[in-house]
C-alpha cells in the first residue's frame, strides 16, 4: 500500500471532479488517497512543499500549469504522479499517458519512473516550455474564466487575434557567448506545442537538454508557413527564418515589455534567464 497525495486544481475545467472521483475511488482500493484542493495560484507549490516528506507519490490533479507549480513544490528525486485534467495537457502527451481513467490509474499503481530533468526560468522551474512574445501575449491576455469554459477555443481565438496583430518585438537572446536578435522566442524541452503538436524531433522532458527557436521575422506569412511545418513535419528546425540554439544558459531581454508565458501560465515579462541546475523529479510514466 502506497501513500498518495493528490493535489486538485478546482478550477482545471468543468466535469473534472467526477473523474477525479472515479479515480480515487478506484486507487483508493489498494492505497491511501489524501486529496489537497488549492484555493488560488500558488497553494499548490505549498501543499507540494509541505507534503512531499509525508508520500510516497505527489500527484498533480489539473493542467500543465497546476503540474508546474506542483513540482516547484517538490525536493530534489521527489516522485511526480498526474492526472491529466487541463486544456492542452502536453506533459500527460510527452509522457504517453492516456486521459481515461483505467489508463491513468495503471500508470499511477504500475508506471515506469523516469527521470525528468528540471530547468530554471529566474527563479522558477519549468517542465516543458517557456514563449516570449507571441504566445506569451496569448496566455496574459487569456481570462480564466473563458478558458475554463472554452478551453482550447478560447486559445485559438486569441491566437488568431494575435496573428492578426502581428506584433514585432525586438528581443536579444544572449547563448554560449552570441547574440541573437527575434520577434518571438520559444524555449522547449517538449517535443509537443498546444495539445498533440509537434514543434521538434530532439527534444524530451527526459533528457537534460532544450532547444530555443529564435523566430528572426514573425510576419502572417511566415507564421503560416511554420504552421505548415508543425502539421506537416513537427520540426520547426527546418524553417530558414528560425534559428535553433541548444544551450544549458540563455539570457533574453528587450527594451520593450514582452509577455513571458510558462508551461502555459503567465510568468511577468522580460528580462528571463534560463539555465540547467541539474535537479530531477521521478515521473510515473507510461
Amino acid at each position: 500500500m502506497k501513500k498518495i497525495a493528490i493535489i486538485f486544481n478546482p478550477t482545471s475545467g468543468s466535469g473534472k471532479r467526477e473523474k477525479l472521483n472515479q479515480i480515487i475511488s478506484r486507487l483508493e482500493k489498494n492505497h491511501q488517497i489524501t486529496l489537497f484542493e488549492t484555493s488560488g495560484p500558488g497553494d499548490a507549490t505549498d501543499i507540494a512543499r509541505r507534503e512531499c516528506d509525508h508520500f510516497d507519490i505527489i500527484v498533480a490533479a489539473g493542467g500543465d500549469g497546476t503540474i508546474n507549480e506542483v513540482v516547484n513544490g517538490l525536493k530534489i528525486g521527489s516522485t511526480l504522479g498526474i492526472i491529466p485534467l487541463g486544456t492542452a495537457n502536453i506533459m500527460a502527451i510527452e509522457a504517453g499517458i492516456k486521459t481515461d481513467v483505467h489508463s491513468i490509474c495503471t500508470v499511477l499503481e504500475n508506471g515506469n519512473i523516469k527521470k525528468i530533468y528540471i530547468p530554471h526560468i529566474n527563479q522558477k522551474k519549468f517542465c516543458l516550455m517557456a514563449g516570449i512574445g507571441y504566445d506569451g501575449d496569448i496566455v496574459h491576455h487569456m481570462n480564466p474564466s473563458l478558458k475554463k469554459t472554452f478551453g482550447k477555443a478560447m486559445f485559438g481565438f486569441l491566437g488568431f487575434v494575435e496573428f492578426l496583430k502581428s506584433k514585432k518585438y525586438k528581443i536579444k537572446i544572449e547563448a554560449d557567448n552570441e547574440t541573437y536578435f527575434g520577434n518571438w522566442v520559444l524555449a522547449t524541452k517538449a517535443k509537443h506545442y498546444a495539445g498533440p503538436y509537434k514543434i521538434s524531433q530532439t527534444t524530451s522532458i527526459f533528457e537534460n537538454n532544450l532547444i530555443c527557436y529564435v523566430f528572426k521575422n514573425l510576419t502572417r506569412l511566415n507564421f503560416l508557413y511554420y504552421l505548415f511545418l508543425i502539421i506537416f513535419y513537427g520540426d520547426l528546425s527546418k524553417s530558414k527564418d528560425i534559428i535553433t540554439l541548444s544551450s544549458n544558459h540563455i539570457k533574453i531581454t528587450s527594451d520593450e515589455i514582452v509577455n513571458v508565458q510558462c508551461d502555459g501560465e503567465k510568468l511577468s515579462h522580460l528580462p528571463i534567464n534560463i539555465s540547467f541546475k541539474n535537479e530531477y523529479i521521478q515521473l510515473l510514466s507510461f
